[in-house]
């Protein structure tokens, strides 16, 4: 066993079976014996029905797995049960898979310390090797029990051992600390358990069951412990954990889990005095953060450099019901959210709102250069990656690079200076008016995401004909569009012309404009703008923080087969691809008929071997102020897809489409009319 000096408490004789059933089975006192406590949270949860309701209301909750990590920072794991930082871990989640011989009552908890498993034809979660202290997790956990560092436990409602009617999805329980670690044969693999302890017992617990007694301070007996022997083996000791018997816990140890010299068979008891035990108070233990943190109370209207900080992106909990709140409007938060919360699921109605008052950033606060604005930029191009064509005449002031990809498209990246950043109305204005004007910028809900109710990690606005990405966003007509939003349009209407026309092709005027904001650590993954409605160019205008372009072919062209491992039927053999070489001259041979289709199969597959991994980027952009980036080219995001990171500040990206009018609904076309006027009107000063 991993030992630390035990202290206890008595409490209430009770009899708890361990043993195994499987998932469809109601819960009881039997635990099931399902591995760890990890939940893709692919489905809403559920509990059954009839179940004893609890006594009080948890201090804090959420209906969906990123509004809990969102508001708690002792909790930031998206998926796994338990969340670690900094070698120490902070906080529990006790939901589908507690794992074989787990409990839970109103101030103990056992469960297991997960990783390392996958799930079994029945769908239960098993262990895939002898858990050991190289996992960060396990080694995160014995930190907290050496540390004495309370853990945040929170319980779901898939959890089968409490075997109560919990409120929420999620639930907020207490602190606990750590009183035991050790070692059991969990299937055919060695695993850890852990045994928490609520941290405060002046006060009785929320999700005990409504009537239950709680006994006070002064009329427990921490003197109660659980007998402890030294194995005659290994000279180790450990605690008796099963009523059944004492049993040696240290896994090296040749008496490893055994009773009288045989591995235990059927269910297993948990010792009554390994339950009761309690250690006395202590002040001097103390968690790191609050249980249920205040951060408006930490922020103040005039914190005008604070509002687009990481930290107030993030959640809040509601001070009028408690709800785990994620921040999906620009200006700040709404308890009650139609569009995460539809009337249909909605458990409870919540009038909070908080709104910040917004204080324009400087385009010096965000640019960390020592001059705000070079004359003429001067760049640096990795000789790793593509090199563009540069031409500092026929845009001037401009600087155009040009990046060709053969027989795919180009990238035009023009790159602003001074004299068309500091122009009135031009990039710098526009930078201080967005921030100004309320555009209605919002994050939505991912449409395929692992972790249901994902956000965007970026507010986006859309005007003129309506566009679907990662998300559905509702589109505002160009007519209820703002001064500022027009410029913009403008800009990129004139970029798009300047790359169509060289390339020779027909110039059609975007009748979309998607507006994203980025506040610090936010970015947008690879990804490909190749929808079917879309044509075949896309500008961006980049306002504010610098950030990074990566253009990279997509994995299945790069190494000519699937995922699956499927060849391509029709290999386009790019330039840059893996093996292009020898890829080319097989699809040579093959277009010549100097080899048959299964000749050229059996090659390729020969040829390509079993690598995986994405392929590497081709292309760096650096988009920084004012700059403009136009993608034209019908199969460029067919065959390549790109990712934007900025730096840690705010920013701006507005990205102008041409819809095709046969994927727009009648009722919708109007909203991609626009006509522009005056300085709207852009002419490349």
């Amino acid at each position: 066993m991993l030992r630390k000096p035990p202290r206890t408490d008595k409490g209430p004789k009770q009899t708890v079976l361990t043993g195994r059933v499987t998932r469809s089975r109601k819960p009881a006192s039997v635990i099931a014996d399902k591995l760890p406590e990890e939940d893709l949270d692919s489905t809403p949860g559920g509990q059954e029905t009839g179940l004893p309701p609890v006594q009080g209301k948890p201090p804090a909750w959420a209906e969906s797995r990123p509004e809990l990590c969102d508001a708690l920072p002792w909790f930031r794991s998206a998926q796994g049960g338990y969340y670690y930082n900094g070698s120490l871990c902070y906080g529990c989640l006790l939901d589908a898979d507690s794992g074989i011989r787990a409990y839970v009552d109103d101030e103990v908890v056992i469960t297991r310390i997960g990783g390392g498993c996958i799930k079994d034809a029945e769908g239960n979660l098993v262990l895939l090797k002898d858990q050991d202290t190289d996992s960060t997790v396990l080694s995160s956990v014995m930190n907290s029990w050496k540390w004495k560092n309370p853990i945040g436990l929170i319980i779901g409602d898939r959890n089968s051992q409490l075997n109560r009617k919990l409120p929420h999805r999620y639930n907020v329980m207490a602190y606990f600390r750590i009183t035991d670690v050790w070692y059991e044969r969990i299937g055919t693999k060695k695993g850890v358990k852990v045994r928490f302890e609520k941290l405060d017992l002046t006060e009785a617990s929320w999700w005990a069951t409504t009537g239950t007694s709680h006994l006070p301070i002064e009329q427990r007996d921490f003197a109660l412990a659980p007998e402890t022997k030294r194995c005659p083996t290994c000279n180790l000791e450990s605690k008796q954990v099963y009523k059944e018997g004492w049993m040696c816990l240290t896994p090296s140890c040749a008496r490893f889990w055994t009773l009288k010299g045989t591995a235990p068979r059927g269910t297993l008891t948990f010792n009554e005095a390994f339950l009761n035990a309690r250690l006395p108070p202590d002040p001097q233990i103390q968690p790191h953060f609050d249980l249920v943190p205040d951060l408006l109370g930490t922020m103040r209207e005039d914190s005008g450099d604070l509002i687009f900080k990481r930290i107030a992106w993030k959640g809040i909990v509601c001070p009028l019901c408690s709800r785990c709140i994620a921040r999906r409007f620009w200006r700040g938060w709404k308890c009650s959210d139609e569009l995460l919360h539809p009337p249909s699921k909605r458990s409870h109605q919540c009038s909070f709102e908080r709104y910040l008052k917004i204080s324009p950033l400087s385009v010096r606060s965000v640019i960390e250069e020592f001059e705000i604005h070079p004359a003429k930029r001067a760049i640096y191009f990795d000789p790793k990656l593509q090199l563009p064509h540069i031409d500092d005449r026929s845009l001037y002031p401009y600087r155009k690079l040009v990046y060709n990809l053969p027989g795919v498209g180009t990238l035009t990246h023009l790159v602003a200076n001074r004299a068309i950043n500091t122009r009135a109305n031009g990039p710098d204005d526009l930078f201080r008016q967005l921030q100004s004007v309320d555009l209605g910028l919002q994050r939505y809900p991912l449409q395929q995401s692992i972790v249901r109710g994902t956000l965007t990690a970026h507010y986006a606005v859309n005007y003129g004909c309506p566009y679907k990405y990662v998300v559905s966003v509702d589109s505002k007509g160009f007519n209820e569009a703002c001064d500022e939003v027009l410029r913009a349009l403008g800009r990129l209407t004139w970029a798009t012309q300047q790359a169509v026309s060289e390339a020779g092709d027909q110039f059609l005027a975007p009748n979309e404009l998607l507006l994203l904001g980025y506040m610090e650590d936010m970015k947008i993954g690879y990804h490909d703008d190749g929808e079917s409605s879309l044509g075949p160019t896309i500008a961006t205008l980049s306002l504010g923080a610098r950030a990074s372009m990566l253009l990279r072919m997509k994995s299945k062209y790069y190494h000519g087969y699937t995922k699956a491992k499927r060849l391509l039927d029709g290999d386009p053999v790019l330039e840059g691809c893996a093996h292009h070489a020898e890829r080319r001259a097989l699809k040579d041979k093959l277009d010549a008929a100097a080899i048959t289709r299964a000749e050229y199969d059996a090659q390729r597959r020969t040829l390509l071997g079993n690598r995986r991994g994405e392929a590497p980027p081709c292309i760096k952009i650096e988009l920084n102020h004012g700059d403009l980036v136009v993608m034209h080219g019908e199969k460029l995001q067919k065959f390549y897809e790109h990712s934007v990171v900025p730096e840690k500040n705010l920013r701006f990206a507005l990205t102008a489409r041409y819809i095709k009018p046969e994927f727009v609904d009648e009722a919708d076309a109007h909203k991609g009319a626009f006509t522009l006027t005056g300085d709207q009107v852009y002419d490349g000063k």
